[in-house]
Parts: C-alpha cells; structure tokens; sequence
C-alpha cells in the first residue's frame, strides 16, 4: 500500500503540470454542462441518437449526411448516461480530457515535455471555450481523439492499429480521411532505396487498417438492406455538398484554388521520393516537415466544403498547437513555423472563417447558477427561439385533459404518436420525446430536391402523425403538406411564429 501511494505520488508529481491544465480545462469547460439544447447539430445528433436506441437503422428510418460514427455514439452515450443533452455535453467533457493526455503525450513523443506541455494549452484553449464552438458537440472535436493517437500508434511502428485508428475518426465525420492523408505522406518520404520494400508494407498496413472498420460498417448496412442509403447519404451526398459555396468561373472552381496547397505538397512528396529512392540509406523523419503537411492537408479538410463554420477549424488546432509550441522552442524552425501559421490564418479568414465568442457566456452561466435569471432567460441567450421551442415541445407533453378535481385525465400526445416540424428545429423532437413522422427532421433535408418532399409528404400520410408545427412565414414552398394540413389537420394553436396542428379524429381512421 505505501509503495502504490508513492507510486501515485511520483506520478503526480511528474505530471504536475498536466493534471493543472487538466483542472483548468475542467472548470472553463463546466459551463458547457448546463447549456440548453440550444443548437442545431446537436438537436440533429440528439433526434437520431433517440431514434437508433428505438430500433431505428440509420439514413432508412432517419436522415442526416455524415457518416454513421457520430450519430451511434449519441445513441450509445444516450442509452448508457440517460436521454438528455446532459449526456452528450457529460461525454465530450471525459472525451477532451482524455484528448489533452494522449495530445500531450503525442507532442511528447514527437519532440519534448516543454512543447508537449504549450501545444496542449493552445488546443486546450481552442477546444474547451465558445471562440470556434469548442463547447458543442461535434465530429471535429471528438475525431482529435483517433487521429493524436492514430499518430501515436504510427510512430510507434503499429501500422494497421494507427490505420484503424484514422478509420474511426473518418467514421466521425469525412474530412479526417485529410489528417490520414498527412500522416501517409509523412510515413512514405522516409523511403530509400534500401528501405522501399518495408516502407510500402507499412503504408500498405497502414491503408487495410484505415479500409477494414470501413468496410465492416459497409457490411453492416448492407446485411440490413441499406448500403445504397448509407453509400447515398455518407457518400455522395458529402460530395454534393462540396459544391455549395465553391463556385469560382467553373462549378467547384474555388475547390481547385483551396486544393493548390496539397497539389504543391503532392509534387514536393513525389519529388522527394524519387530522389529518395536513389539513396540507399534511409532518411531520418523530418517531424517538423510533417508538422506543416499537416496543417496544410487539415486546412484544406475544414475548408473544402465551401461553408465557414467555425467548427471546423477545430481539426486544424492539432496541428497549429504543435506547429506553435514548436516554434516557441526551436529557434531554427521559428521563421518556417511563424510562417506557416500566419498563412493558415490569411488563408482560414480569406475564406470567410471567423471566430466567435459571446461575452455573456460565463457571466450568464454563473448568473444561472446563483437563481439570478430563470430558465427560460438563460436559455434565450444562448438563441433567441430556443426558449420557444422548449416551450413548444413542454406544450406537446403537457395536460390536455383535466378532471373537476383539476388533475390531468390525459395528455394531448403519448408516447406512441408521431410528430413532423416543417422548420429547421429538429431539437422539439429530442424535447418533447417524441418520434419523428419523417426521415427527414430538418427544412434543410429537403428544400433542394421534389423527391425529399414527396418522400417526406408519402411518410406523414404513412404515419400520420398526430401534430404537425408549421413555422411562420413558411420556409419554401411544399404543396402537398399544404393539401394535408387542409384536408386532415386543424389549426390548434399558435406560439410566437410556430403554428400547432392536430390531426381530425377522422384521420386516425386507417380507411382514411
């Protein structure tokens, strides 16, 4: 017992520093445990986490576009922690600490404690406040996670582990298929002559381990009869949305011009290797090198899709933290490194990137938890419509019915009927608890193409739901939800710019 106190102790003492940032972390991001369902990703996540724990299957019963990762996790971490927005915030908290250490431990590994210790500060900062939405849960910031020790494993000669690792952060969301990209370079410009034949066995291990997880998700939806709606919604749809924003002379025109960074790196990997193959000794690994691939190869990830969400410069603070803390401490790569940060900055802001923080944050936060300002009032400076749609989702559930003694002798719904919102509010589903009409929860699901809406119009006339909220003024046009409100729904109730309707009683007819 006294040795493993000691134990503790030594480690204590030698990683000081770390566990002081680890409860600094803690405490910047604890506000972020009591956030409102307030945003959009998350209310998306929240929907389909609820609808895969009810036995629903992915992009058949419910639609989003990103692969599958997210969106099992939600539901795993909703099944095991409880179905609230606590969860999912409870989660992402135990998940960027544990970022932090395996980070720290990267940067260790690739260089020293000193900048091990400032690159997890720098991603710390970014990942634990509201400046580029550090605090929601989203793929970027869980995906950190498999790509720092995706490198680790790397560099630790582990191949097809690392791979796999990359695979579960490519599941999380597409665009860390870029951080693999960086590390495969790095891997292959240590070939030589000598070295050419072990060098492509480990990219080639390196490239199954990133296949295999893909794959197996590939067969998981194709053993339940949807690998054309997985390969449709994960795959194509991801190449659509590409184009949106991207538009420069030709269609995806400013694709090609964000893209000449990568063809540069590309035509100095492929320069090198050929030199390279010339040499019979191998190289040693340039980590600085592979630093700035790096950042270069996750810019482009974050900035291919044509909209600047501040989100998704999170999956450049990896490697910017290290490129900077590197800096900080090696005098001889100061000027390259300075350099490369102040490019990816001029490039993310050219590019519509911008940070964001709202100064009432941690003050309304602490206003809340002194019972200074009510639920409601907190809520509403997170979004100004949020408080509607909790009280919204609060009227659904409540009393429909009430005795002479004025107690509730039935609710208006159950937890059997059905709900479809015509609005970009997906989180009155999660709140009210109750199950989407359509695959489709979002106005942004089906406003660019007829065969969405006459699906969406065919399953709310298959499930007919027993309310349907119209947000006022309408947000496009759907002619056939305008036909079934007006021929089997009544105009119940309005809040604020949402319209409430209710089903006839004769339209729960199955004739009908």
């Amino acid at each position: 017992m006294g040795n493993t106190l000691v134990k503790i102790e030594n480690l204590i003492q030698k990683y000081k520093a770390l566990l002081i940032i680890l409860g600094a972390t803690f405490i910047v991001r604890l506000p972020s445990l009591f956030e409102p369902l307030w945003y959009g990703d998350e209310s998306i996540y929240l929907t389909i986490g609820q609808k895969i724990l009810r036995g629903g299957l992915m992009y058949v019963d419910i639609f989003d576009h990103k692969t599958p990762g997210i969106y099992y996790l939600t539901a795993g971490t909703l099944g095991v922690l409880g179905e609230s927005i606590w969860s999912i915030k409870f989660l992402l908290m135990i998940w960027v600490l544990i970022t932090l250490v395996v980070f720290y431990f990267l940067g260790k590994k690739l260089f020293n404690h000193k900048v091990a210790l400032i690159a997890t500060i720098i991603l710390a900062a970014f990942t634990s406040t509201p400046l580029i939405e550090g605090n929601i849960f989203n793929s970027e910031i869980l995906m950190i996670l498999p790509i720092s020790l995706g490198i680790l494993a790397g560099l630790h000669k582990r191949f097809f582990l690392a791979g796999v690792l990359f695979s579960l952060a490519v599941l999380l969301k597409i665009p860390a298929v870029f951080d693999f990209a960086a590390f495969f370079i790095f891997i292959g410009l240590s070939i030589s002559k000598a070295s050419a034949a072990n060098v492509v066995k480990n990219l080639s291990r390196l490239t199954l381990g990133l296949l295999v997880p893909i794959i197996l998700t590939a067969v998981y939806f194709f053993f339940n009869g949807a690998l054309e709606d997985y390969f449709q919604s994960a795959v194509l749809f991801n190449v659509s949305y590409t184009g949106y924003g991207n538009k420069f002379i030709i269609e995806n025109g400013l694709l090609i011009v964000k893209a000449i960074p990568i063809i540069l790196v590309l035509t100095y990997f492929f320069a090198r290797v050929h030199s390279r193959l010339t040499r019979k000794k191998a190289p040693s690994r340039n980590l600085y090198e592979f630093l700035v691939i790096w950042l270069i190869f996750s810019l482009f990830g974050a900035a291919f899709g044509g909209r600047p969400y501040e989100h998704y410069l999170i999956q450049v603070i990896p490697a910017f933290s290290l490129i900077a803390a590197a800096s900080f401490f090696n005098r001889h790569f100061a000027k390259i490194g300075v350099v490369s940060l102040t490019v990816a900055i001029i490039f993310a802001v050219f590019f519509g990137f911008r940070t964001w923080f709202n100064p009432t944050y941690y003050s309304n936060f602490f206003r809340f938890a002194a019972d200074k300002i009510t639920f409601e009032e907190y809520v509403g400076n997170f979004d100004s419509v949020a408080p509607r749609n909790y009280a919204v989702a609060s009227f659904l559930t409540g009393c429909g019915k009430y005795t002479s003694q004025n107690r509730c002798a039935a609710t208006r719904t159950t937890s059997s009927d059905k709900l479809y919102v015509f609005a970009d509010h997906p989180s009155i589903y999660f709140l009210s608890g109750l199950d989407p009409a359509s695959r489709f929860i979002t106005y942004y699901h089906i406003k660019g193409g007829p065969s969405e809406k006459a699906a969406t119009a065919w399953e709310i006339l298959e499930n007919k739901p027993t309310h349907i909220l119209v947000k006022n003024p309408r947000l496009g046009p759907f002619p056939t939800l305008e036909n079934i409100l007006s021929s089997r729904y009544n105009l119940f109730a309005h809040y604020e710019d949402m319209a409430i309707y209710k089903v006839k009683s004769s339209s729960n007819n199955p004739s009908d």
